[in-house]
């Protein structure tokens, strides 16, 4: 018999899991009132696959209960529920049937609570439908209340709407343009010509005028100015600012009413003027590495980098714009230590392979670094006195030397053990003469279309790293029944996609280089009967992605590896459905299909 305390029992334990944590307690008494509380002994069926769902949805209270999917021969073991976790919760994303058999895998008792109550609950409760969503979905843009926008969702304008800029004519002379930035504060100076802007004067060019001998300071102020000036509107994002501002490695930008010279000048932004969207200064930090006297101070921008990335990582939203300002960070440490060690030299093209070349390393791991060209000196020393860790020898060949390799991969799989060399298909220049980058790119092509046997042999090897099957009491459950306390995250999540990404970007002919969401994304555009499969994979990546950059920095490592006790339970489910898009993922690419595409 239903009572008054029963009710309050059950809502006491509802309120400690999600989602139904996210909602009022008064909420919770009211659905466990209607609700029933019901026992199913081991080996029982609680619903069959395909069948119409009840008009409840059940919540273990204890015990556990194996999903089953019927419809393979032999019936596979899909996922383990237990106390918290939610059965039929599937029907809220728009199943009309029951995905799997559900099967007692012990005593179970229920808690059965009426589906029209709690998808009203859903429409009350974003945060609780948000959870909800993650049982079907891998989803993003998680966000908790009370946070800060982030930046890539504060608008340009409205973080410098109060900045008014100070501006003068081109032809103003050099010492009255230095007197304006001067009494004003302003750290940059917009020169204006026949109504449009033609530079921005900023006291870095005041002070380089000063060290050449400061001549002829009555000449125009724009003959000192530097001619490559960035332009942005106002819907531009602060992140996209950021990472445009710090590829061009502009000291300052204008902001103008349409993003081009000649339209109404807004503000001038600066890295001081977007300080209010960070906990530092990430302009600031590639500004300081590009001067850094010696490799001591790069250890410390290099720290300080990383704590602000780490900071910044607040949302699975985030993690594609961090991963492009974090390549950006090994790209300008590289070019400096390449000065301060003495290894500028003009024959060398440098390139970074494997997570670095596809613009994926967000940790403080030592970029792989390729040389084409003369054997570099004290680089891989240099790397951890900056910082990095596990350095990796730099491999360095001639140009005709990297052609042969990678013809003997290509052609002799086997024989060469290519399978080790994988990541040097994510080959990306970074520094040096481009044409030799063109040339070793067209080489590969050249042999991957006379040999497309090599495709098949690397899409055939994607097969050797599988997700576990589930989590369940705290432990990683893996397809072969062993239960560990940490999650091979890197082995058995983001290898799978990154490996069968590359088969497609290998196939389809995407820039050496890409990102792994990207090569996914360009497989969607090609395959668009598969669109669900990519997209699932590439938001999988990204979540993979966020997890691996979290434990990494945290502990100074690849985060490689992550203890399951760091995952709330909203993690968990997330990468739980993560496992399912990577295993449809790798049955199509086993498939063989996408072979015939056009």
């Amino acid at each position: 018999m239903q009572t008054a305390a029963i009710a309050y029992r059950v809502a006491d334990f509802l309120k400690q899991q999600p989602p139904f944590q996210f909602m009022e307690e008064a909420d919770l008494v009211a659905l466990a009132a209607r609700g029933r509380v019901k026992f199913h002994e081991t080996d029982e069926y609680i619903c069959w696959q395909s069948s119409p769902y009840t008009p409840f949805l059940y919540v273990i209270q204890q015990g556990s209960v194996a999903l089953w999917d019927e419809s393979a021969d032999p019936a596979a073991l899909r996922d383990i529920r237990g106390a918290g976790d939610c059965i039929g919760i599937e029907r809220f994303n728009g199943s009309t049937v029951s995905l799997h058999s559900a099967k007692t895998a012990s005593d179970v008792v229920l808690y059965a609570i009426e589906a029209d109550d709690f998808a009203l609950l859903l429409e009350r409760y974003p945060r609780a439908a948000q959870y909800v969503a993650a049982y079907s979905a891998v989803t993003a843009d998680y966000k908790a209340p009370g946070e800060r926008p982030r930046p890539h969702e504060i608008y340009l304008a409205d973080l410098v709407r109060d900045r008014a800029p100070v501006e003068c004519p081109a032809s103003t002379p050099i010492r009255e343009a230095a007197r304006l930035l001067s009494e004003s504060g302003a750290q940059a100076l917009a020169l204006t010509e026949s109504g449009g802007i033609v530079a921005l004067l900023t006291a870095d060019d005041l002070l380089h005028w000063i060290a050449a001998g400061a001549r002829e300071p009555e000449q125009p102020a724009l003959n000192i100015a530097p001619d490559d000036t960035v332009y942005f509107a106002p819907q531009t994002t602060v992140s996209d600012c950021v990472l445009a501002m710090a590829e061009s490695q502009a000291v300052a930008g204008a902001l103008t009413s349409d993003g081009t010279p000649r339209s109404a000048l807004q503000s001038i932004v600066t890295a001081s003027s977007l300080a209010p969207a960070f906990g530092d200064h990430p302009i600031a930090i590639l500004q300081e590495i590009a001067s850094a006297p010696r490799v001591e101070s790069l250890r410390a921008l290099h720290q300080r980098a990383r704590a602000w990335i780490l900071d910044s990582l607040t949302a699975l939203s985030v993690v594609d714009w961090l991963a492009a300002y974090a390549d950006l960070l090994n790209r300008r440490i590289l070019e400096r230590l390449l000065h301060l060690t003495g290894n500028h030299h003009p024959e060398r093209l440098w390139c970074f392979y494997g997570s670095a070349g596809r613009r994926e390393l967000l940790t403080s791991l030592a970029p792989g670094v390729v040389v084409i060209g003369p054997a570099p000196t004290l680089l891989e020393s240099a790397l951890v006195d900056c910082g990095y860790v596990s350095p990796q020898p730099v491999v360095h060949a001639s140009l005709d030397e990297w052609k042969a390799r990678f013809s003997g991969w290509i052609r002799e799989p086997i024989d060469t053990q290519a399978y080790l060399a994988y990541s040097f298909f994510d080959l990306r220049a970074v520094y040096g003469p481009p044409h030799l980058f063109a040339e070793i790119e067209a080489h590969i092509r050249a042999e991957l279309a006379d040999e497309p046997g090599f495709l098949r042999v690397l899409a055939h090897d994607c097969l050797s790293n599988l997700p576990p099957l589930t989590f369940f009491r705290g432990l990683v459950v893996e397809e072969s029944g062993e239960r560990t306390e940490t999650f091979r995250l890197e082995s058995s999540a983001l290898q799978p996609l990154v490996d069968v990404a590359r088969v497609f970007s290998l196939a389809f002919g995407s820039p050496f280089g890409a990102s792994t969401r990207e090569r996914l994304e360009q497989a969607r555009r090609r395959l668009p009967g598969q669109e669900s499969i990519f997209r699932e994979a590439a938001e999988t990546m990204r979540m993979v992605l966020f997890h691996q950059a979290r434990v990494g920095l945290r502990t100074h490592s690849s985060g490689a590896a992550l203890p399951l006790s760091q995952l709330s339970r909203h993690d968990r489910q997330i990468l739980k459905s993560g496992f399912r898009s990577i295993h449809n993922l790798l049955e199509f690419m086993a498939a063989g299909t996408w072979l015939e595409a056009p």
